[in-house]
């Protein structure tokens, strides 16, 4: 009778797999619910029912329940389903987050050549969350999952290979990945064939793959693209071209891009010469931590280039402040003249002029090293701190 009763849910279990296949969600779970109530030892079952409860598949979501299910049928050796006891855990759905755990189910399924076990495996590897740190042994769960077609893996891989300077490794998988429409493999395999980097040096084919990368609008790649038409580098030379590519790399609140867009404006490269959008792409760019645009800005709000530009000192020697903070030789050398001579600040403080002329010139700053020089002659005597007049 047992034996009836099991091959009967065979048949259903069967019948529900073939609705599934369909995307007749629906049928599919109320089908699976059955065989799971009727046939215990059905684990396949169990996966395919915690499947559509975990995303809510022809039935309202409820996580809880679907991990319980994910966790009978793992246990009882169903890859899928440990694959997924792993992505619960890892983002903490239906049971309390924890990567160790994770690790511990994403290495059971990672044994029987799971793909995207394989793949978070190894990203645990590389990120060291929920085991120890450990490059090669992330790159080799990595490939393993790079060769069975997973995008995200032939880029993870490729990185990794790249930090182990292994870089002919680095550059098939980017060009895996660059060739599945991943736009960061893209933008990697183009710099590779640019400088030769593992791989035969190629400027048609660099240009070919940043520009498929800057049309899926990886602003990097927007922001490289722009540089080769601006200089006239591998493609015929465009500004108007190259202000477009800044200007769209500049609107997804790329720094380095918001710092080249007002370079444009500044210069009237590839646009109409406009200072007061200049100062505020340069605005922009300088508060998301660019020292290229803290430097551009302080230098035109000490001395603008424009007569609708307002000097502030002060503001002026906030930003010097800033950009030299951030280890710029230049900056750091203006922000001891601010101090030496009163520039932007209540007080003249020679003590601190002093202390960033002398960082300036051991970073290499020229200048810096003759103020030190002179600073070195005439500093005794003098009073170190005084009100500007």
């Amino acid at each position: 009778m047992a034996e009836y009763v099991i091959n009967q849910y065979r048949g259903v279990f069967k019948r529900a797999v073939e609705l599934y296949e369909l995307e007749k969600f629906k049928d599919s779970f109320l089908l699976f619910e059955t065989v799971v109530q009727n046939d215990q030892a059905n684990y396949q079952a169990c996966y395919y029912l915690g499947e559509q409860l975990y995303y809510g598949k022809g039935c309202p979501k409820n996580v809880k329940r679907a991990f319980q299910l994910f966790m009978t049928a793992a246990s009882n050796k169903i890859t899928d389903a440990a694959y997924m006891v792993g992505m619960c855990y890892l983002e903490g759905n239906g049971i309390n987050q924890d990567s160790t755990q994770a690790v511990a189910w994403f290495t059971e399924a990672a044994k029987y050549a799971h793909p995207l076990s394989q793949y978070y495996l190894g990203l645990a590897y590389m990120k060291g969350e929920g085991i120890t740190k450990d490059i090669p042994r992330a790159a080799q769960w990595l490939v393993h999952s790079a060769k069975a077609g997973v995008i995200e893996a032939q880029r993870d891989g490729g990185l990794c290979y790249e930090m182990l300077g292994k870089f002919k490794g680095a550059a098939k998988l980017f060009l895996a990945g660059a060739e599945n429409g991943d736009p960061l493999c893209q933008e990697k395999i183009a710099d590779y064939y640019a400088e030769g980097k593992g791989i035969l040096q190629c400027t048609e084919l660099s240009v070919h793959y940043i520009q498929l990368a800057a049309e899926q609008n990886n602003p990097h790649a927007q922001l490289k693209l722009a540089n080769r038409y601006s200089l006239g580098d591998g493609v015929r030379l465009d500004k108007k071209v190259a202000f477009n590519w800044y200007q769209k790399a500049a609107n997804s609140e790329d720094p380095a891009s918001m710092n080249a867009l007002a370079e444009c404006y500044h210069l009237g490269d590839g646009c109409l010469k406009n200072d007061a959008l200049a100062i505020s792409w340069w605005q922009k760019a300088a508060n998301s931590g660019n020292t290229p645009a803290m430097i551009h800005l302080a230098e035109n709000l000490t001395e603008p280039s424009d007569k609708n530009i307002v000097q502030d000192l002060v503001t002026a020697k906030y930003w010097w402040s800033r950009a030299a903070e951030a280890g710029d030789a230049y900056a750091m050398y203006r922000l001891g003249d601010c101090l030496e001579h009163g520039i932007g600040v209540s007080v003249i403080n020679l003590e601190d002029a002093f202390k960033w002329y002398r960082l300036a010139s051991q970073n290499g700053n020229e200048e810096a090293s003759e103020a030190t020089k002179r600073f070195s002659r005439s500093i005794t005597g003098k009073v170190k701190i005084k009100k500007v007049a």
